[in-house]
């Protein structure tokens, strides 16, 4: 039997897009559970973590899938649609991020870049070496970004449920079965 286009599974995230996701999933995992903090290994992920955040601004701009930033939508009309859809219990099987997803998105970018941003000036710059505020900065943002962590875990789960959609899988393997 000759498969159609419809019986392939939709290709949701790019595998460029999965990797940067479950890398910051493993950095920020290792520097707030693992890892002494302002240790070398702490240090290095956390370099690697904002290397990934920064690669994945710039593959926002330059992938033509779900991940594009041109995909983005955050407009009153958008949110309306995504609650509509999960009152109906029917997000559409070919969609990424709806416009709660994409805020997650955006305040993460911002939290790792403040923690990159804040690591660096506290390790790197002697001046600011101890610098209390910076330090008190740092923790926010990182206990900041744990909380945004586990409403994220929280939201894909109640909506994958409530949307009858799958949203792990697709970010496993990449694809999401089109029935």
């Amino acid at each position: 039997m000759k498969h159609t286009n419809s019986d392939q599974p939709l290709r949701i995230w790019h595998p460029l897009i999965r990797l940067i996701h479950w890398w910051l999933v493993a950095a920020f995992t290792i520097n707030y559970f693992v890892v002494d903090a302002g240790g070398q290994i702490h240090q290095w992920v956390g370099y690697g973590a904002l290397a990934a955040v920064l690669l994945r601004i710039g593959w926002g701009f330059i992938d033509k899938g779900y991940g594009s930033f041109r995909t983005m939508r955050l407009s009153r009309k958008a949110l309306q649609q995504h609650f509509t859809h999960l009152k109906q219990r029917a997000v559409p099987k070919q969609s990424g991020h709806n416009p709660l997803g994409w805020l997650m998105v955006m305040a993460v970018i911002v939290l790792f870049v403040g923690l990159g941003v804040t690591g660096f000036m506290m390790e790197e710059i002697d001046a600011l070496f101890g610098n209390s505020t910076l330090e008190t900065v740092h923790a926010w943002l990182s206990n900041t970004l744990y909380g945004f962590a586990l409403v994220h875990v929280a939201a894909v789960v109640w909506v994958g449920w409530r949307g009858r959609i799958a949203l792990i899988r697709p970010m496993i393997t990449g694809k999401r079965d089109r029935d």
